[in-house]
């Protein structure tokens, strides 16, 4: 399975002297047929050898879907440099839309977005006894794991013992809960698990958050309805909505409050050049990327800059500049390698206004 250190690894790859092909290819058998996806293939290798790709990095991944691809999964990214020995194939279980490039460095914003949409976050079902966690990443439940506390019952006779002793397993649910509460903030610290979705019964959840570490609660992006019983792949399909209908929330409202901000002189950057400036000065803290902004530009070998200009020079070195086919996904490598968060969001009227990309500044 892909990891983030995957993707760290890309965003440090460069190659001028032997050109790196990327390629994903969209294999979901819910969107396309076998034969649709080896069509697909097809025309996206022939879009590489018109961009000038190598035969032998072009026969290469032929090789690779013909031979050793295990047809499991949504999705498939390969990159491949045979002249460099460089060869990277990810077998995804989420999809991606079929794109080919050719470039001295992979293509990776297809991946970033993977891991922004669909990175590592933890569900949570409660009910009077204990916790079940479960944790998954990129589609795939990572791990697993529960707590179970005392016992508890529900008295339905009358009479003052049966209140009594409802009271006491009262007293015993909320003391398991809170001990479940605690159990699952260190569980998903452990883990990663930047986002959470509990589960369980009104009563339940109420309690729960009452007795919740802030930490844990400052995750919870929302609640579902299932069971303790409820299988890996149910819980998936459940959680997932909620949290990707949080998360697009998030950043939509993320994105007005940057720009609004940049359009008072605040810490926020719109468009690409004045978000590049940001990059290359180091007040870049997050960028918000359009999924399909695509954009040439130039680069500066010598002190990394990026720039959309045709200069004669650097402005910031004044080391000679040169011209790539898409300098968006040049930024995206700047930003992964130097820890700037990176969120690809789906085009909406205010994206566009702004020309597809915007930066939350650190001052």
């Amino acid at each position: 399975m892909m990891q983030e250190r995957d993707l760290q690894e890309l965003a440090e790859l460069a190659s001028a002297d032997a050109p790196i092909l990327s390629l994903y290819l969209n294999v979901d058998p819910h969107r396309r047929s076998g034969d649709e996806h080896k069509l697909s293939l097809r025309k996206l290798l022939s879009q590489a050898a018109d961009q000038g790709a190598a035969p032998a990095d072009i026969e290469r991944i032929e090789r690779f879907f013909d031979h050793e691809y295990g047809r499991q999964g949504r999705g498939v990214a390969c990159f491949s440099s045979e002249k460099r020995d460089f060869w990277r194939k990810y077998e995804l279980l989420v999809p991606v839309e079929d794109f080919v490039f050719l470039g001295q460095r992979p293509y990776i914003k297809p991946l970033s977005d993977l891991l922004d949409n669909y990175g590592r976050f933890g569900v949570i079902i409660v009910d009077r006894e204990g916790a079940r966690a479960l944790v998954y990443h990129l589609g795939a439940l990572e791990d697993t794991a529960g707590t179970l506390g005392e016992e508890v019952r529900r008295h339905k006779q009358g009479g003052w013992a049966a209140q009594k002793l409802q009271r006491y397993e009262d007293q015993a649910a909320a003391h398991n809960l809170k001990e479940a509460a605690a159990w699952a903030d260190e569980y998903l610290r452990e883990h990663n698990a930047r986002r959470v979705v509990i589960s369980g019964s009104d009563g339940n959840l109420a309690l729960f958050r009452d007795v919740a570490p802030r930490a844990l609660l400052d995750k919870i992006v929302g609640e579902i309805k299932l069971d303790m019983a409820a299988s890996p792949a149910e819980v998936w399909e459940h959680a997932y909505a909620v949290a990707q209908a949080a998360q697009k929330q998030a950043e939509a409202d993320l994105l007005q409050e940057v720009v609004t901000v940049a359009r008072k002189g605040g810490a926020g950057a719109t468009g690409l050049a004045d978000s590049l400036v940001a990059m290359q000065s180091g007040r870049a803290h997050q960028l918000l990327v359009s999924r399909n902004l695509h954009a040439p530009g130039h680069h500066c070998a010598h002190c990394q800059a990026l720039v959309i200009e045709a200069l004669p020079a650097c402005p910031y070195c004044g080391g000679e500049l040169a011209a790539t086919g898409d300098i968006v996904n040049l930024a995206l490598h700047r930003a992964v390698e130097t820890g700037v968060k990176v969120s690809v969001l789906e085009q909406s009227p205010l994206l566009n206004e702004i020309g597809g990309i915007a930066a939350v500044l650190r001052y």
